[in-house]
C-alpha cells in the first residue's frame, strides 16, 4: 500500500500568479478600450460636425496605424533601455497614461467647440500618447512572468482588457444620445478617467522590480536562468538582438504568422456588416451579433488554450487553431447562404483567432532574452500595425470586385499564416509535466 501510495502520482498545479498578471493588464485595458471609443465616435465627429468626407475620414482613422509602424518598436526599445527606479516599463505607462488621461476628454471639447485644428491636435497628442505605453502594457506582462507561464500571462492581460473594452462598449450605448449632434463629452470623459484609474492602480499595487526579481525567483525553481538586467551593462542597454540564425529565422517566420493573422481577422471586421447585410439579409447593427458571438468566442478559449499550450505545446495548438480559423471562412465562402449553425462557426472562429493570437506572441519571445522584450513586442505591433493598413485596402478591392469571394480572401490568409507557423522550428518552452519535476526537484 505504501508502495502504492509513493508510486502515485498526486495532483499538482505549476503556481501561477493570476494577481499579479492582472494588476500588470490594467494599463493595457486602459489603453485596448480607447480604441472603442476612438473608432466609433471620432469618425462620426469628423463626418457629422465638421463635413469631411469620408476618404479625409479614413486618412485621419489611419494615423493610428501608421504612427504605430513607427513609434511602436522605438518607444519598445527605449523601454528597453530605461533604467529607472520605478522599473523599465512603468515610466512610460504612467507618462503615457497621464497625457492620454487629458488629451482623451479634449477630443470630445474640440468638437463641441466646433474647432477641427483642436481636434486634430488633441487626435494626434492621444495617439502619440497611447503608442508611448501600448508596447510597455505588453512587455510588462512577460516580464514578471516565467517563460513557460506566458500564455497563461497572455490569456489575463486579453481577460482584462476586453473586459474593460466590453465596459466602454456598454458606456457608449448609455452614455451618447440618439440626436443628431450628441455630445461626446461624458464618454470621452469616462475613457479618460478608466486610463488614469488603470495606471494609478497599476503603481500602487505593483512594484515593477519586485515583481521582475519575484519572476527570476519562480524561473529558477523551473530550472531557467533569466538574463539579468545592470546599470552598467552595455549589452543590456536596449542594444541587444537575436544572433542565431536559426532564432532569426523563426522569429521571421512567426512575424509573418502575425502579418497574415491581421490580414485574416482585420478583413473580417472591416467589412462584415457589409457583407452581412447583402449576403445575410442582416439590416441596421444586427450584424453586431456575430461580432459578440465571435468575441464570446475568443474570451471563452484564453484560460483552456493558456492551459492546454502548457500541455501539448504553443505550435501544435496553434497550428490546429491555425486550421480551424481558415476551414470555418472557407465553409462560409463555399456555402454563402446563412443558417443559425454559422453562428458555431462564428464562435469556433473567435475561439481560435483567440488561441492563434495567445501562442505566436510568447513563441517570439521565447526567442529573445529579457533585455530585448520590448524590441520584440514593439516588432510584433508594427508587423500588425502593418497589416491593418494593408488589408482594408486588399479586402475592399475584393469587395467591389467580387463581394461574394471575402469569405475566399480571408480563407488564404488564414492559410499562409498556418503555413508561416508550420515553419517556425522554435518558440515552444518546456511543458506542464517538465516544470512540475524541475520544482520538485529544486524543493528536496
Amino acid at each position: 500500500m505504501a508502495e502504492k501510495e509513493r508510486g502515485a502520482k498526486p495532483k499538482q498545479k505549476i503556481p501561477f500568479d493570476w494577481k499579479r498578471c492582472a494588476v500588470a493588464s490594467l494599463p493595457f485595458m486602459g489603453m485596448i478600450s480607447f480604441w472603442q471609443v476612438f473608432d466609433g465616435l471620432v469618425p462620426k465627429m469628423l463626418t457629422q460636425t465638421f463635413g469631411l468626407s469620408n476618404w479625409l475620414t479614413g486618412v485621419v482613422m489611419a494615423l493610428d496605424n501608421v504612427f504605430g509602424l513607427f513609434l511602436l518598436p522605438w518607444f519598445g526599445i527605449l523601454s528597453d533601455r530605461c533604467r529607472s527606479r520605478l522599473g523599465r516599463r512603468t515610466p512610460f505607462i504612467l507618462a503615457g497614461s497621464a497625457v492620454a488621461a487629458v488629451s482623451v476628454p479634449l477630443i470630445a471639447v474640440a468638437n463641441n467647440l466646433g474647432s477641427l485644428p483642436l481636434l486634430i491636435a488633441m487626435i494626434l497628442v492621444t495617439l502619440v500618447a497611447i503608442c508611448s505605453y501600448r508596447t510597455a502594457t505588453l512587455a510588462i506582462v512577460a516580464d514578471i512572468t516565467p517563460r513557460p507561464l506566458r500564455t497563461k500571462g497572455d490569456s489575463v492581460d486579453k481577460i482584462v482588457g476586453y473586459a474593460g473594452t466590453g465596459v466602454m462598449l456598454v458606456a457608449i450605448s448609455v452614455l451618447v444620445p440618439s440626436v443628431a449632434n450628441p455630445d461626446y463629452v461624458p464618454v470621452f470623459l469616462l475613457q479618460g478617467i478608466v486610463i488614469a484609474v488603470a495606471a494609478v492602480v497599476y503603481r500602487v499595487l505593483l512594484n515593477e522590480p519586485k515583481a521582475v526579481a519575484k519572476m527570476h525567483e519562480e524561473s529558477l525553481a523551473m530550472g531557467i536562468k533569466e538574463d539579468s538586467i545592470d546599470v552598467d551593462d552595455d549589452a543590456g542597454q536596449g542594444k541587444e538582438r537575436v544572433t542565431d540564425p536559426e532564432l532569426v529565422r523563426s522569429i521571421a517566420l512567426l512575424l509573418g504568422a502575425v502579418f497574415f493573422y491581421y490580414m485574416s481577422y482585420n478583413a473580417m471586421t472591416t467589412n462584415i456588416s457589409r457583407y452581412a447585410s447583402d449576403f445575410f439579409s442582416m439590416l441596421g447593427g444586427s450584424y453586431a451579433i456575430i461580432n459578440i458571438v465571435t468575441i464570446a468566442g475568443g474570451l471563452l478559449s484564453y484560460v483552456p488554450v493558456a492551459n492546454l499550450s502548457l500541455k501539448v505545446g504553443r505550435k501544435r495548438v496553434a497550428l490546429v487553431a491555425g486550421l480551424v480559423m481558415t476551414i470555418c471562412p472557407a465553409i462560409m465562402w463555399l456555402f454563402p447562404s446563412f443558417t443559425p449553425l454559422y453562428y458555431v462557426l462564428f464562435l469556433l472562429m473567435g475561439a481560435s483567432l483567440g488561441a492563434v493570437d495567445l501562442c505566436v506572441y510568447p513563441m517570439i519571445l521565447e526567442g529573445c532574452s529579457s533585455r530585448s522584450v520590448g524590441r520584440y513586442s514593439g516588432y510584433y505591433y508594427t508587423v500588425s500595425m502593418a497589416a491593418q493598413v494593408v488589408t482594408p485596402i486588399l479586402s475592399g478591392l475584393v469587395m467591389d470586385v467580387a463581394e461574394s469571394q471575402l469569405f475566399l480572401y480571408i480563407t488564404v490568409m488564414g492559410a499562409a499564416m498556418c503555413v508561416f507557423i508550420a515553419l517556425a522550428k522554435h518558440g515552444d518552452s518546456i511543458l506542464a509535466d517538465e516544470i512540475l519535476r524541475r520544482e520538485a526537484s529544486s524543493a528536496e
